[in-house]
């Protein structure tokens, strides 16, 4: 039940890792000369299984095979990590699966195309990492998750946030604060469109490039059921910011949301949470 660290000396690791339940707290650190920077990361893990690479005999946990790294453990603190999947356009494809509460991501890396990050139990928290892809690659069901002062880069057309929450009793929520979002091309990529019925999106204190279309949120595949929808936008800036073409499922908030709101009135004392980059 003691706290264990995993130290990763530099190299690209062509693997899958699977961090399974433990019973205690966990340090992921890899090798580097700058930790609050993920620039300086010399540790990649890399890999390429996309879901048509999956047999079609698997029908459960498919996302699960494809995944370059899958945390199953809570109390998990994750540090300047790359981590990769390179399968490009080709469908689903995970680089990182969080699937456990109390996750920490500080100055990591994460880079895909299409569902590039799975966020899918929390809460969790993503702190000045890396985040690209094109097609909903920030995704999840049931995680309140908070990222703060992150890089996130579109590099194709697509949606960034797909949040998942599938019902009013579902705490899942995502809030992107003070990031700052970059791509290719002028208005092909959009903030977010709802996985399920109740999803949750909110960006707030961010820099929003002119990769975001002017629309900013699109429906799941022409769904129309967005009356429970929630996405939100506060306080942004950048060419992609003005709101005022912005399609009616979506609004503006007065205030920002707290980080309370999403990893608990006490956060600054939880063990998984690294204040010095908050």
């Amino acid at each position: 039940t003691a706290q264990q660290t995993l130290f990763v000396y530099p190299g690209v690791y062509k693997e899958q890792v699977v961090v399974p339940l433990l019973n205690g707290p966990l340090v992921l650190q890899g090798y580097t000369c700058d930790t609050k920077s993920y620039a300086a990361n010399q540790v990649t893990i890399t890999q390429a299984k996309a879901q048509k690479d999956i047999p079609a005999s698997i029908i459960k946990n498919r996302n699960d095979l494809t995944t370059t790294l899958l945390l199953k453990s809570n109390n998990v603190k994750v540090y300047n990590l790359n981590v990769a999947n390179t399968a490009g356009n080709v469908g689903q494809a995970i680089a990182v699966k969080a699937d456990g509460a109390n996750n920490g991501f500080y100055a990591c890396k994460f880079t895909g195309y299409q569902d590039t990050l799975y966020a899918n139990q929390g809460p969790n928290l993503y702190a000045k990492s890396y985040i690209s892809g094109a097609v909903d690659f920030v995704f999840g069901q049931y995680a309140k998750a908070w990222f703060e002062s992150c890089d996130i880069v579109s590099v194709g057309k697509g949606c960034i946030a797909a949040n998942g929450r599938d019902s009013a009793t579902n705490p899942s929520e995502f809030v992107f604060n003070n990031a700052h979002v970059t791509g290719n091309g002028v208005g092909t990529a959009y903030l977010g469109r709802p996985w399920k019925a109740y999803s949750r999106a909110v960006w707030q204190n961010s820099d929003l490039s002119n990769v975001i279309n002017p629309e900013g949120w699109q429906k799941w595949n022409g769904d129309n059921n967005v009356a429970n929808v929630y996405f939100k936008e506060c306080n942004n800036r950048g060419a992609g910011a003005a709101t005022n073409k912005r399609v009616g499922f979506s609004g503006r908030l007065a205030n920002p949301v707290p980080i309370t709101d999403i990893l608990g009135a006490n956060y600054k004392t939880q063990w998984w949470v690294d204040n010095n980059f908050l």
